[in-house]
């Protein structure tokens, strides 16, 4: 707030609760039962609570609407339930994750399982008086697939076993395709006859056949392994899934095979049984590391919470687990580890990484009096650190929200799953008919069979169980490089093209530090009023304080809301506002108070320095803007027209670079303004504090920015943990990509089951070119969804800096 009396306010104009001041959670002690204000005769109420305003109570509706949905789905779980996140290593498809949530469900004390095949984690809702959550891995890992906890890593070799049946596969599928391109297909092309081959018929007709049918047996019982696997679960649970197609394609062409052995060993098709085999495993080996390179970030920070940490108490250094913190305690931190909890460094100095918090590449040094996050990792050093009056890490913050969006499956995620359930039955029915009808138009079983099998391995739900989720755990990468962490799963599908783009000033624009822009007056204001304003706690004091330490005051005396006072030597010095000198009965010189008039331009705070009754000088202090603010602006309203919210009377600095101001906003309207912006289309809101968490939630779209604190990381669905500005339009890019990717890899899905299927039915394609035309469709929508979706990032790029103008007279 501008003018004389600016400081009645605090460095935005942002009156309310102290930061970090619990607020009333109803109105039955006479305040807002949302944000706890005070409230008026006429108060709204919706039934049960009243509120300060109708914003207020849109809010909280909004709220309690989001709490009954997350409620409903997890009614069945007992009040004592705990939720565990965990990784899943072995699935190949995404039929798996519906297979494991099914398994899960049989086990005593799970209530409710949810599995990310796209990022192989898993969410399970469990009874820790029936099954802890140490036992759950062990207990989970049946069929084949082997669950961990978050933290421990999958073991080095197991890998080995994934790429020694890919080698084997395509070495003995490179065989068996030999022997039958040597002594098979020229006669099925009719290009030979039979009795052509009688010079070498024992090994044409007697030895290939023994070895096609060896080869093929270790190609489908080993290198194949894991899809008979995925399919025999199935049935346990009584699921299909792919690999109820893929393996009911290949036993029959086995089967068949074998059967023909002894009475035409010339019709044979373990080429098809093997071919399938090894297409798939190569296709499902290169998919996974993809995969695994697309969500190697999401890994680093889901797994990135330590387990323990060394504390102090009663005298004593011991090891605790970080669960088991306490307020006030003290740890200890050395080079190489990483910090357990939020807090303030008490001793020692340290280069610390905080990378993967905030975005930013290089370490911060870190001192005494320095705040620390929970989960930056000291590179150099070592540091003392208090913790606060509660106990929270940044980071477990962080991963929890992580596992959350990522193992959840709604919007089109859920709907694209529940899809491919039907999907395969569908395709099950769909083949037998195809081969029970071209059996009835009079086909050769021969070409039934084969068009039943190409029937079956064409169809590709995998491309429909990847094309949301890989690209979203591609976006989920791609924004912690830069800083930012996605706290709804279904962000990127819902994400509206905002019509209309609300920003805070305080916090988001600025930096919502107070700074000294100019000192006017003697040689000696800066030094006096520093000595003043020592001890004050108000933003604009700190920053005056930091002017001079040469000087110390003496009997300081408060002037809440107005500015303070104390002798200083011989002289007794008032730092304040022009009520604060009227209130003493000083005198603020007619030329001062003419040259001051230029800073009442709603941005600056004027503090008036005087002495033996009248006031010499003048020190203007301002909310810091963030560098390249401007630039930022500038592009947002490219987009969509740019309003700025404000609890300032004036924002002129500000006022000429969007397109509409709304001044003397306090923070409790915020929500009921940008409910009302609504009318005018989609709102995009951006901001930091916790009095922006209503908004934030009332907007379609709400963006935390700097920072921000819990409650608006909460309510926010995308939250961006630095203070670079320019993270916003990464943000706008990175929704904006990941939707058009999401279409694309849908539309490619979409149209490949349409053509495919219709081609197999006709039986113009054969069995192998099914089976390489659905793995090159699965390559496709993985190489798409994990291409880069946004351009690479210089290791500082920074927008430009506006220099502050600091002058003296």
């Amino acid at each position: 707030m501008a003018g004389a009396d600016g400081r009645a306010a605090d460095a935005g104009g942002n009156a309310g609760p102290a930061p970090g001041s619990a607020a009333p959670v109803s109105g039955d002690a006479g305040g807002c039962a949302l944000c706890g204000l005070p409230l008026p005769p006429d108060a709204p109420s919706d039934g049960a609570r009243r509120y300060c305003c109708s914003g207020c109570l849109a809010v909280s509706r909004l709220l309690d609407g989001a709490a009954t949905a997350q409620a409903a789905t997890t009614a069945q779980a007992p009040p004592g339930a705990r939720e565990a996140f965990l990784w899943v290593d072995g699935m190949h498809c995404a039929s798996c994750a519906r297979l494991l949530e099914l398994s899960a469900l049989r086990i005593s004390g799970v209530h409710a399982a949810q599995v990310s095949y796209a990022t192989s984690t898993a969410r399970i809702v469990h009874d820790p008086g029936v099954i802890a959550e140490e036992a759950l891995p062990a207990a989970l890992s049946l069929h084949g697939y082997h669950w961990r906890a978050r933290g421990r890593r999958a073991a080095e070799d197991d890998e080995r076993p994934r790429l020694l049946r890919m080698l084997t596969g395509g070495v003995l599928a490179s065989a068996v395709m030999m022997l039958s391109l040597l002594f098979l297909y020229p006669i099925h092309a009719g290009l030979v006859q039979p009795q052509d081959y009688d010079a070498i018929r024992w090994l044409a007709f007697g030895v290939t056949p023994l070895a096609l049918f060896v080869l093929t047996t270790v190609l489908v019982f080993y290198v194949g392994w894991p899809i008979l696997r995925g399919a025999a679960t199935g049935l346990r649970v009584g699921a299909l899934n792919m690999d109820s197609l893929l393996a009911l394609a290949i036993l029959a062409a086995y089967a068949y095979s074998v059967a023909a052995l002894a009475f035409d060993p010339i019709d044979l098709y373990f080429d098809v049984a093997g071919s399938l085999v090894a297409v798939i495993t190569i296709g499902r080996f290169v998919e996974q590391g993809a995969r695994e390179r697309a969500t190697q970030a999401l890994a680093r920070i889901m797994d990135a919470p330590p387990a323990r940490a060394r504390v102090v108490r009663g005298g004593q250094g011991l090891s605790c687990a970080v669960g088991e913190l306490r307020p006030g305690d003290r740890v200890f931190v050395r080079d190489g580890e990483t910090v357990p909890a939020d807090g303030i460094v008490v001793d020692g100095e340290a280069a610390v990484d905080e990378s993967l918090l905030t975005g930013e590449p290089f370490p911060a040094a870190r001192a005494r009096g320095d705040r620390v996050l929970g989960g930056a990792v000291l590179r150099e050093g070592r540091l003392e650190i208090e913790l606060g009056a509660t106990v929270e890490s940044r980071i477990a913050s962080l991963a929890r929200m992580l596992w959350l969006a990522q193992s959840a499956a709604g919007g089109v995620p859920g709907r694209i799953d529940r899809l491919a359930r039907v999907f395969v039955p569908a395709v099950l029915v769909l083949a037998l008919v195809v081969g029970a009808g071209m059996l009835l138009a009079g086909a050769g079983a021969q070409q039934a069979l084969l068009a039943a099998l190409a029937t079956l391995i064409v169809s590709c739900p995998c491309t429909f169980g990847l094309a949301v989720p890989l690209t979203t755990a591609s976006a989920v990468a791609a924004a912690l490089e830069r800083g930012m962490l996605v706290t709804r799963a279904d962000l990127f599908e819902r994400a509206p093209q905002v019509d209309l783009i609300a920003l805070d000033k305080t916090g988001t624009l600025s930096s919502g530090e107070m700074v000294v822009a100019e000192v006017v007056g003697p040689p000696e204001t800066a030094a006096l009023a520093a000595a003043v304003e020592r001890d004050s706690p108000h933003p604009v004091a700190r920053a005056i304080a930091r002017l001079d330490a040469s000087r110390r005051a003496r009997e300081p005396r408060w002037h809440p809301g107005r500015g303070a006072s104390a002798w200083v030597g011989q002289r007794r010095v008032a730092v304040g506002s022009a009520a604060l000198f009227e209130a003493l009965g000083w005198t603020v010189p007619a030329d001062l108070a003419a040259r001051m008039a230029a800073h009442d331009d709603g941005d600056s705070v004027v503090s008036w320095v005087g002495w033996d009754g009248a006031a010499h000088g003048a020190i203007v202090t301002r909310d810091r803007p963030r560098p390249g603010w401007e630039a930022v602006v500038a592009r947002l309203r490219a987009q969509a027209p740019v309003v700025l919210l404000t609890g300032a009377q004036r924002a002129d600095a500000y006022a000429g670079q969007v397109d509409e101001v709304f001044a003397s906003v306090p923070p409790e309207a915020k929500a009921e303004v940008v409910r009302r912006m609504q009318s005018r289309g989609r709102i995009a809101m951006i901001g930091d504090g916790s009095n922006d968490a209503p908004a934030l939630a009332q907007a379609d779209l709400g963006i935390a920015f700097g920072a921000p604190t819990a409650l608006a990381a909460q309510a926010a669905d995308l939250v961006i943990t630095s203070d670079r500005l320019e993270r916003v339009l990464d943000a706008f890019a990175l929704l904006a990509t990941t939707q058009r990717r999401i279409r694309q890899n849908l539309g490619w899905a979409l149209t490949y089951n349409a053509i495919a299927i219709p081609l197999a039915m006709a039986g113009t394609i054969t069995p192998l070119a099914a089976a390489l035309a659905m793995v090159a469709s699965s390559a496709l929508v993985v190489a798409n969804a994990t291409r880069p979706l946004l351009p690479p990032q210089a290791d500082d790029d920074r927008l430009p800096a506006a220099a502050p103008r600091t002058t003296a007279a």
